[in-house]
């Protein structure tokens, strides 16, 4: 039962964007939680929830939300800090992180920060307080070596502690962070679940949490949100079953579905006459006196499928630009790909990358957001350009215009995403593969996937790694999260700092 120090209390509550739309869940809402209690809130429509205790979205009626520990002379949505983890940290292009050379608009970690203080707070003791709260924030979080570097040059981890701090440094009675260990490594993600378990009361912590991610032992409740509102919630042991039997739901569909008609479309694996597919002769990167990568040796056969490793900031990121052309040192003859060493004058970013096909979060966070689905799909024929082909275009493959058409219509068909959408309309799930069908369609020599089934659905992952299991194409993956990786057959395993990399057959 609700008391009068409640953090949030949903009491028959209907939810919309706006007060005369429509309801973004067809059953009330009915939620409490207690100052002692720790919350993560799971399942398919999670974060509409999450914009609610956030104080945002509109209740209907307006008393079915309330905050009972707030003044009320407090607006909530002014108290709470919602992390979503949708990067605002946006490079121009993919080469911007490598380089030594800033743009105007350009920032370090410092400024990114600062940004969550009031531009107005001008008098000496507010600007006290700031900085001893700025202070005792990156101390937390042990960003403070980080506050000179570029944002655009965080790593993964570093990003998510960087937002969280941000967060923080807004000084939130509530902070509401949604899949904050999405892409972290084991470590990662212990250090910053630990800190997350120690800010309590100070501000109240409310996860979001994937159905299958391990739940924090601090978590003491679990909400389990569907299409329809909240299908259950309380302790943890009382809503163990709904887990039980959502992730036995989910388990099944992994083992089914339909294929996709790979011949039909021309898609099936090139015959590649080279002997190595990517040869590194033990190629090594620094910045300075600080190495990154040394005298690595790595040789990518056709058809390998290898599962690149490493803790968040180890160099994987790094050795793909290399593969890329997107890092400054990429023209190097110890790089060889399909048996030609890389030479400028002999190659260029275009012929080099009209044989890769590449998805990640840097990919996603530049790609323009006024094409539409159809459209942003038909980019991944075009080298160097976020354009759909023209007639002045670098094109990859030997298709005519009439049969990419096809080919990515069936693709859109295969997997259920409508082409006239725009992108920027689209769920962060159909988004994601979209950016999976833009790096697939010109049937690459390459397939890049990095963290590139993470925000996706389990439905979408599931099919999207049938798909690239039945290609059988030659595949580089990253993901920390075994069931957001397709097979691999081989890993690589980066320990940074120059250390040796690891290599060997996957179990």
């Amino acid at each position: 039962m609700a008391s009068a120090k409640s953090i949030i209390v949903l009491k028959d509550c209907m939810l919309r964007v706006q007060h005369h739309g429509k309801n973004l869940y067809p059953n009330p809402l009915n939620l409490t939680i207690e100052p002692n209690e720790r919350w993560a809130i799971t399942g398919t429509h999670k974060t509409q929830l999450l914009q609610c205790l956030a104080g945002h979205l509109t209740a209907v009626p307006a008393q079915s939300r309330l905050f009972p520990f707030l003044e009320k002379s407090v607006w909530p949505a002014t108290v709470t800090s919602l992390i979503s983890f949708d990067t605002d940290i946006r490079p121009t292009y993919l080469a911007a992180r490598y380089e030594h050379h800033r743009e105007p608009e350009d920032t370090d970690l410092d400024a990114f920060l600062r940004r969550a203080f009031h531009a107005d707070s001008t008098d000496k003791e507010s600007l006290a307080r700031q900085e001893s709260v700025f202070k005792s924030v990156i101390g937390r979080l042990n960003i403070g070596s980080m506050l000179k570097q570029w944002v655009v040059t965080l790593s993964n981890g570093q990003n998510r502690r960087a937002r969280i701090a941000r967060g923080l440094l807004k000084a939130p009675r509530i902070l509401l962070a949604d899949e904050p260990f999405l892409g972290l490594d084991p470590t990662a993600t212990t250090n910053l679940s630990d800190l997350l378990a120690e800010l309590p009361p100070n501000p109240h912590v409310i996860l979001g949490l994937r159905i299958h991610e391990p739940v924090p032992d601090w978590i003491t409740h679990i909400a389990v949100v569907g299409e329809a509102g909240i299908i259950d919630s309380g302790s943890k042991e009382a809503v163990a079953e709904t887990i039980a039997k959502l992730l036995a739901e989910r388990e099944q569909f992994a083992g089914g579905g339909e294929s996709f008609d790979f011949q039909s479309a021309r898609m099936t694996p090139k015959a590649i006459e080279a002997n190595t597919v990517v040869d590194l002769d033990y190629v090594t990167i620094q910045y300075e006196d600080r190495p990154v990568i040394r005298d690595l040796k790595w040789v990518i056969y056709p058809g390998d499928r290898w599962h690149l490793r490493g803790n968040n900031g180890s160099g994987k990121s790094t050795l793909l630009s290399m593969l890329t052309a997107d890092h400054p040192k990429s023209w190097n003859s110890k790089i060889r790909m399909l048996d030609e060493p890389r030479r400028v004058g002999k190659h260029n970013y275009f012929s080099i990358n009209k044989i890769i096909g590449h998805a990640s979060p840097e990919i996603h966070a530049i790609f323009p957001k006024n094409v539409t689905a159809r459209q942003a799909v038909l980019t991944g024929f075009t080298v160097g350009s976020f354009l759909p082909p023209t007639a002045s275009s670098h094109v990859a493959g030997d298709l005519l215009k009439e049969e990419r058409e096809a080919r990515v219509n069936s693709l859109l068909s295969f997997f259920k995403v409508d082409g006239q959408t725009m992108f920027s309309d689209l769920t962060l799930n159909d988004q994601k593969v979209i950016l999976f069908l833009r790096a697939i369609v010109k049937n690459p020599e390459i397939l890049i996937l990095d963290e590139a089934f993470s925000g996706m659905n389990d439905e979408s992952i599931f099919r999207c790694k049938r798909f690239v299991d039945e290609w059988g194409g030659t595949v580089i993956a990253i993901g920390h999260i075994n069931d957001e990786i397709p097979r691999c057959d081989k890993f690589i395993r980066l320990h940074g700092s120059g250390l040796p990399a690891e290599q060997g057959l996957v179990n």
